[in-house]
Formats: structure tokens, sequence, C-alpha cells
């Protein structure tokens, strides 16, 4: 499955949300309107497409953002524990 980068939004009671998501190309339009996962594993609705990259990637393909963060931390010092004085 192709998947494509894109910038979406979403409006709620406590004001308006932004994030950047890999997802399917068949649902990569502007203007739609979809349920994304959250950090709980539970879907939420009303993320509207925003933003559509022009690049298009094989689902094995996409950057793994968790990976990048911790191995940044780990090259940046980011990841040491906190000195108390």
């Amino acid at each position: 499955m192709k998947y494509v980068q894109c910038e979406l939004r979403r409006n709620g009671a406590d004001g308006s949300e932004r994030t950047t998501s890999y997802i399917p190309q068949k649902f990569a339009k502007v203007g739609h309107v979809l349920r994304l996962k959250d950090d709980r594993d539970a879907w939420v609705d009303g993320w509207v497409v925003e933003r559509v990259s022009s690049a298009i990637v094989e689902g094995d393909k996409i950057p793994d953002s968790h990976k990048a963060i911790k191995n940044h931390r780990k090259a940046t010092g980011d990841s040491a524990p906190r000195r108390r004085f």
C-alpha cells in the first residue's frame, strides 16, 4: 500500500490541534475528514486533511519517528538523566 505525508487539523472544545501523519494514498485528499488513532490506540474523529505532500512512499518505507527521536536523543545526550544541583 502507498502512503502520503499529510498535515491535518482537528477543532475541539479546547481549540484547534494539528498533526502530521502518513496516511494511505486513497484518503490523502485535501478536505477529507478522517479518523486517526491517538496515543492510547483509540480512534478520534474530525481530522481534516489540509495539505498533501507530493511524495508517495510504500508502507515499509515510512520513517519510524519514534526510532528517529530515540536515535537523536542518544546522539545529543538528550536522553541522559538530569543532574540535580
